[in-house]
């Protein structure tokens, strides 16, 4: 089980994680953080559980969440209008992420577009960005994220076998989630700082050197169910996937590049990733 004595003992500096939930089980840690948003938590307040029970990904999808293997968290951060393109707090939250992954593991980390974190084309973890803002105040927003981290390959579901990996898989042993837990929020910290300070430029390159979308063929789903097929060619300046329509899917209005706010992104032909 996590210890919230070591826990807060690792964490990275006196703002964040100064209130500390660390929970055995939690149905989401997202959405208790938006509940203690309402009630006016402190700012940099960190959420941990051990096990979910109503784990949520984007689009409302549910997200695996066994116990005692994996990292189930949020921080609550705020900030006065101060983040001119919100669309980039996921973003600088996947490269924060994969930066802290990498540093403690050295395995490298691909970031598919918006909000996946990735391991040779595998799902090893996914961000999912909530906000809220309370009148007259500063607006809250809850960055939720989960890893797998102690799986093998047989824990999964069958429908993610062949789709998901864990850290253990590619490490080839089991990893400290404590650790692990201090290297996420520290970076996240320092991306956060970046953000509100110089804004997204400062993350754009290192966005794009990790992102696995941008090249590729891919298919679009929108809410609606409607779907697009194209080339991802870049990122535009709101955190948006820029992409130019297949010809099939071209007509003259839909032949220009287009932008992808929303939507289940399918990577429907991909280079190799190391």
């Amino acid at each position: 089980m996590l210890s919230h004595t070591k826990l807060a003992a690792l964490l990275p500096s006196k703002k964040i994680g100064e209130t500390l939930y660390v929970f055995d089980e939690l149905a989401s840690t997202n959405t208790f953080g938006l509940e203690l948003a309402k009630k006016h938590a402190p700012p940099a307040t960190v959420i941990l559980a051990d096990k979910q029970t109503a784990g949520r990904g984007r689009l409302d999808r549910s997200w695996f969440s066994p116990a005692k293997s994996n990292i189930y968290g949020s921080l609550l951060l705020f900030h006065h209008n101060t983040i001119q393109h919100p669309g980039w707090i996921p973003l600088m939250a996947g490269v924060a992420i994969a930066q802290a992954l990498e540093t403690q593991t050295g395995i490298r980390i691909h970031l598919k577009w918006p909000n996946d974190l990735l391991i040779a084309e595998r799902k090893v973890g996914g961000i999912l960005c909530e906000s809220f803002s309370p009148e007259g105040k500063n607006k809250c927003v809850v960055i939720g994220f989960g890893i797998n981290v102690n799986l093998s390959q047989s824990d999964f579901p069958q429908d993610l076998q062949d789709r998901a990996t864990s850290l253990q898989i590619r490490y080839q042993r089991p990893l400290d989630r404590e650790t692990l837990i201090m290297q996420i929020i520290t970076w996240l910290e320092k991306g956060w700082a970046d953000l509100t300070s110089k804004g997204h430029q400062s993350w754009l390159l290192e966005y794009k050197n990790r992102c696995a979308t941008i090249g590729q063929t891919i298919q679009v789903h929108f809410p609606d169910g409607s779907q697009l097929q194209g080339l991802a060619h870049s990122i535009g300046e709101h955190g948006q996937l820029r992409i130019i329509p297949s010809p099939s899917d071209s007509n003259e209005q839909s032949a220009k590049m287009r932008d992808i706010h929303s939507g289940e992104i399918l990577h429907i032909q991909t280079t190799d990733l190391p």
